[in-house]
């Protein structure tokens, strides 16, 4: 007579997460390697000991356990894959991300953290730090005139005399500069498009938006982090103005920086 065997389940490790205006993000973890010890946060592309947290997990319920990431750990700027303490990828449950909408930090360093579902079904959390930062706001379009313009806040720092966005060619080829107004911590500008059409008949283009705070300030990239949407590229879709000379069309990257994609036809 065979003897019955007991098989034991294997559920994948799946986290619900909530994260707060100051950055901190509290996981509740069920599924094999709940009760792991801790839950491992690593930098994707980085290899020191910083790009590594380790989250200690303490028991919250029948087969779930909870790790908490303090808005006070330090995080550097990037994409953190979530992983038990034996390597096992976590999958995203549900995320509560409501206290990130329309933040208002303080005047300081900018930390802002997402957790987010990868492409391939994984949890991340994508981490900001900026000191200072700009960050974009309303954008509008003015096709008569081929230009876009842009309002934002800045943060960390104030306007100063001489201040101006720089249009960078991401190849660093050429740097194209307009004014800004406004006063204190708000800024705004307007952006022709033809100015940086010219040349490179043919070719599409990006062009990174940088806001010089003062003639003598260092540059700040000017982003939209500072709500829940940890990837604004595929969303946050602009018209595009086309003419004779040039198609241009406001965008935002994969890590939420403001942009131009120019293409001028051959």
């Amino acid at each position: 007579m065979s003897t019955p065997t007991t098989s034991t389940r294997r559920t994948t490790p799946r986290a619900d997460c909530v994260a707060d205006a100051a950055g901190g993000i509290t996981f509740d973890v069920a599924g094999t390697g709940a009760h792991d010890g801790a839950l491992v946060l690593k930098r994707r592309g980085g290899s020191g000991p910083a790009d590594e947290v380790r989250l200690p997990l303490s028991t919250s319920g029948e087969g779930s356990s909870r790790a908490v990431l303090p808005s006070a750990v330090e995080l550097a700027e990037g994409r953190w894959d979530a992983y038990t303490e034996s390597g096992e990828a976590v999958e995203p449950g549900i995320r509560d991300l409501r206290a990130l909408v329309d933040q208002e930090p303080g005047s300081g360093r900018i930390a802002v953290r997402v957790p987010y579902p990868t492409a391939d079904g994984r949890l991340a959390v994508r981490c900001w730090v900026r000191t200072p930062h700009a960050e974009a706001g309303a954008i509008g379009f003015a096709p008569e005139q081929g230009a876009m313009s842009v309002e934002g806040v800045l943060y960390g720092t104030e306007l100063g005399e001489g201040a101006v966005v720089e249009a960078r060619l991401r190849s660093g080829e050429r740097v194209h500069e307009v004014p800004v107004s406004g006063a204190g911590r708000t800024f705004g500008f307007t952006l022709a498009y033809a100015p940086i059409a010219e040349g490179g008949a043919g070719e599409e283009r990006l062009w990174e938006l940088w806001l010089r705070p003062a003639s003598d300030a260092p540059r700040v990239r000017i982003s939209r982090i500072l709500d829940d949407v940890w990837d604004k590229k595929s969303i946050f879709v602009y018209p595009k103005q086309r003419t004779a000379a040039y198609q241009a069309a406001a965008c935002y990257t994969g890590d939420n920086d403001l942009c131009v994609r120019v293409t001028v036809p051959a």
